[in-house]
């Protein structure tokens, strides 16, 4: 995958640019200290990334993924056109021209054995790993492949967009963060989020035991103190938070159908645009899963566990 697209990826990110869109305090610049690939220096509160790697960073996705899900079961082996769900979702991940390698990161548990069928004609690894630990299953990926920075893709985003996963990757490596995704006013299922690899092994190496890593966002954005955060604002061409593009129950595999077979994808990558003009044009389409709820924000007792254990002191 490595080729002229993603030299033009790097060209770009390595320019020094001021502008970035989080502020980092002295305890974050002092949490990177000692750290080999990284100098920082602040300016007027924000990070100005003088150097962050020795060499290009490599640069691998991995695409968590269990068969476990209670309220749509095996829903990663659900077929969308023909084409499973995780395939969809492999397919696109491929497309994204800043990552040298692709994972499927599973468990090590046999209810997860046929995932590993699913290596794409070999252009896919296959790890299996901590069946419960999803930031430790991260870091076995990262020894896998030898990679510094991490693209972190769920297996139910069949839609998860390319474009979205290079624009994250760049800003990520213009501002040499620890953290980055992408904020709210996105389509849920299009989105990702990138992690220095380093970054993570501090955060493994944490005494607070690390209870809730399937929701590992928040150990990163509720410990700014420990991680520089970098929330980026995406393009308004992709500024559509009133759709949900993820799979959890029965209404959103119902609209993936419908989007698919509409647009009569193949096998093949599913690019944003075309999502986009689909579902402006088919308004009750994109309403089908509108009041499907977001466990991670709209259960409160579960908001209220993930809020407790995430902050680390």
């Amino acid at each position: 995958m490595v080729g002229r697209s993603r030299r033009l990826c790097f060209e770009y990110a390595e320019r020094k640019v001021i502008p970035i869109t989080v502020k980092v305090s002295a305890k974050s610049e002092s949490a990177h200290q000692g750290n080999p690939t990284l100098i920082q220096k602040v300016v007027d509160g924000h990070t100005d990334a003088v150097k962050r790697y020795p060499k290009k960073p490599v640069v691998a996705i991995a695409v968590i993924c269990r068969l476990k899900s209670t309220r749509l079961p095996k829903k990663a082996l659900r077929l969308i056109h023909g084409v499973s769900v995780i395939e969809r979702c492999l397919l696109n991940c491929l497309a994204a021209s800043c990552a040298d390698q692709v994972v499927l990161a599973t468990s090590d548990l046999p209810q997860d054995n046929e995932l590993e069928m699913f290596d794409m004609g070999g252009r896919v690894r296959v790890l299996r790993g901590d069946a419960e630990n999803v930031a430790r299953r991260l870091e076995e990926v990262a020894t896998l492949t030898q990679a510094d920075i991490l693209i972190r893709a769920t297996g139910d985003n069949p839609a998860v967009s390319p474009e979205i996963l290079d624009m994250l990757v760049k800003s990520h490596l213009r501002g040499g963060f620890d953290y980055s995704l992408p904020t709210e006013n996105y389509a849920i299922g299009t989105g990702a989020d990138v992690i220095t690899v380093e970054a993570l092994k501090r955060l493994l190496n944490q005494p607070k035991p690390l209870t809730q890593t399937e929701y590992l966002t928040f150990y990163f954005t509720n410990n700014p103190h420990l991680f520089s955060i970098n929330r980026m604002e995406l393009p308004a061409e992709f500024q559509y938070p009133q759709w949900r593009l993820t799979l959890d129950e029965p209404k959103d595999l119902t609209l993936f159908q419908r989007l698919y077979s509409d647009l009569d994808v193949g096998y093949e990558p599913l690019p944003f645009a075309r999502i986009r003009s689909y579902l402006q044009a088919n308004p009750d389409i994109s309403s089908i899963n509108t009041d499907v709820q977001i466990k991670y924000k709209d259960d409160r007792s579960l908001v209220r566990e993930i809020q407790r254990a995430t902050r680390l002191t």
